[in-house]
């Protein structure tokens, strides 16, 4: 027995170190193990989505979270060891991965290390809540049209929320790339991506003002326990990583979202549903597992400033256009508005004569008695928790032909607009097959790759044009590209009329050398005639032909509707379902 327990003693010694991290690893809980995951970013075979080298203290620690445990429990007893951007002790780096080992008891008899430079992060950052926030779409840029979303972490004691901290996750683009490179690189990885942490009045001008987005606030329901889990693990994350940034699927929100994870470890508010990560799919998560405290809305300027114009008549409005803001108080303070949204608009690029003016009316309505405050009340309807979710799939009847059509994503000119900003579509990937009941046989009717409108309304204090781009295939085995460009007017809200100019590409074999060019035009009508009713009426024009299109839309509910399509003398029924 004596020799029995002293080969079992030294057994145990000359075991190998990875046997023991894998021994530890499995004897943790499921849920501890899960949590450990989280804290790696673990894919859903095991692979860390996390692309810098410091964020592992293994050297497969991105593809083994058991040699990754070992790997940080040595480095947390090792008094010498350095990790991390800026070589502090291993403890100092990983806080929650130190809290989390510690709590599990895998950490006993460990000295314990003080670690001044995060102690001052953390009580700088002084945080009591987090916010959680939605950017709403950027209509004239086709990378913003999905939102974007970021968190922002509320002080004690606060006197003004422009003041706390935000944190973002954005890609690190390189200035000097055309377009086109610039799409390819954020679509396949091409990037790096970063958390940025700043000052939340910043992401305000950029977004609220710069850019006349809405931001919606989604207060979340987390406990200081939970609170303190993000703070150690935004800690980690800046201290050592960063991730290549995917368009789709490895983006602002989905990152967060595993970033928030860690803070909600019983919950899976890093779920995705589906191939590709929309931000509103996140808002979305939180809003139905009812962690959502409160919500604030922040209207844009723009926003702001159209709710002041509709309070004008034509000759006031034509006093703002002409800066005469000398008449009256009420036309004073149109012009101020006015000259602070171009001031944003223009990167603080006023004309001489505007900036003349601007200061000349602030000195001015200084002196002059304090307007009577009216509350502003905005329409919230593009609230993310509101809309239909992004793929449908639909079945239809024209003339002879019985269809089912599937779309990826996200929203089209005829969708239901509530959760979405009006006049914008962003469709792609979508198939349509038919069955013909005369020929008795199954066709393809039309792939489109993507499809992109956005019918902003030009005004003479923010005069954008609108555009369209779209590739896409249809039965006739041609594949074909168009691009316009014109303006949009709104001459009153639920209804907008546009005017485009464009060409359009067509590869086909039955064209000379195999290829077709031709110039077009577009003329668009658009119509919201109840909350539950849409009209649209689409005409394209070429050298080649005349394409009419009308368009009935009716909602039944948030995910599904029912339409009538018009063209050619044919009509087209369809019932569509989002999921």
């Amino acid at each position: 027995m004596y020799y029995f327990l002293r080969l079992v003693l030294l057994s145990s010694f000359l075991i190998p170190a990875t046997l023991v991290a894998g021994s530890l690893f499995d004897q943790l809980s499921y849920q501890d193990k899960q949590y450990w995951n989280k804290l790696l970013h673990a894919n859903n075979n095991g692979v860390s989505l996390a692309d810098g080298a410091l964020f592992f203290l293994a050297p497969d620690g991105k593809k083994n979270a058991a040699s990754e445990l070992e790997a940080t429990i040595n480095s947390f007893k090792d008094t010498n060891a350095q990790s991390g951007w800026f070589h502090y002790h291993p403890q100092c780096v990983f806080r929650e991965r130190y809290r989390f080992l510690k709590s599990v008891g895998l950490l006993n008899n460990t000295v314990e290390k003080s670690c001044p430079e995060f102690d001052e992060w953390k009580n700088g950052l002084n945080t009591e809540s987090v916010t959680l926030i939605f950017s709403s779409s950027y209509p004239n840029n086709p990378s913003s049209l999905f939102g974007h979303t970021l968190i922002r972490l509320n002080q004690k004691n606060k006197t003004n929320d422009l003041l706390d901290y935000s944190i973002a996750f954005s890609a690190i683009p390189n200035n000097n790339d055309i377009g086109i490179i610039f799409a390819y690189k954020g679509m396949f990885g091409g990037y790096q991506g970063l958390l940025e942490v700043t000052k939340y009045y910043t992401k305000v001008n950029d977004y609220n003002n710069g850019e006349s987005r809405d931001l919606i606030e989604y207060q979340l329901k987390m406990s200081p326990e939970q609170i303190d889990r993000l703070i150690n693990h935004l800690w980690e994350i800046y201290q050592t990583t960063y991730f290549d940034y995917f368009f789709l699927d490895e983006n602002c929100s989905s990152v967060l979202a595993d970033i928030l994870a860690v803070a909600f470890d019983q919950l899976q508010v890093n779920y995705h549903k589906r191939w590709y990560y929309l931000p509103a799919e996140m808002i979305k998560t939180f809003w139905n597992a009812n962690l959502v405290e409160s919500v604030n809305y922040r209207p844009s300027l723009k926003r702001k400033l159209e709710m002041q114009l509709l309070t004008f008549n034509k000759n006031e409005i034509n006093a703002i256009k002409d800066l005469d803001y000398k008449q009256n108080l009420k036309i004073h303070d149109g012009v101020i508005s006015y000259l602070d949204f171009l001031r944003y608009q223009t990167r603080n690029n006023l004309s001489i004569n505007q900036k003349k003016i601007l200061r000349s009316a602030l000195i001015s309505r200084s002196t002059l008695p304090q307007a009577e405050l009216i509350p502003q009340t905005f329409e919230q309807t593009n609230r993310p928790e509101l809309g239909h979710e992004p793929r449908k799939i639909s079945i239809y009847h024209r003339s002879t032909l019985l269809g089912l059509e599937l779309k990826q994503g996200h929203h089209d000119l005829m969708s239901n607009d509530l959760g979405y900003d009006q006049f914008s579509q962003f469709d792609f990937l979508t198939l349509s097959i038919f069955y013909d009941t005369n020929k008795k046989k199954f066709t393809y009717d039309k792939f489109t790759f993507v499809d992109l409108v956005s019918l902003h309304p030009y005004s003479f204090y923010d005069p954008q044009f609108s555009w369209q781009a779209t590739v896409a295939g249809d039965g006739d085995n041609s594949i074909y590209g168009k691009a316009f460009g014109g303006v949009s007017f709104k001459p009153y809200h639920p209804v907008v009329f546009s005017f485009l100019l464009g060409f359009a590409g067509y590869i086909d074999g039955q064209y000379r050398n195999n290829y077709r060019i031709s110039p077009m035009m577009k003329f668009s009508f658009l119509s919201t005639i109840t909350e539950r009713a849409k009209i649209g009426f689409f005409d394209e024009l070429s050298t080649y032909e005349n394409s009419l299109m009308l368009q009935f839309s009716f909602f039944s509910s948030k995910n599904t509707e029912f339409r009538m399509i018009g063209k050619k003398k044919v009509i087209q029924f369809n019932y569509g379902y989002y999921f």
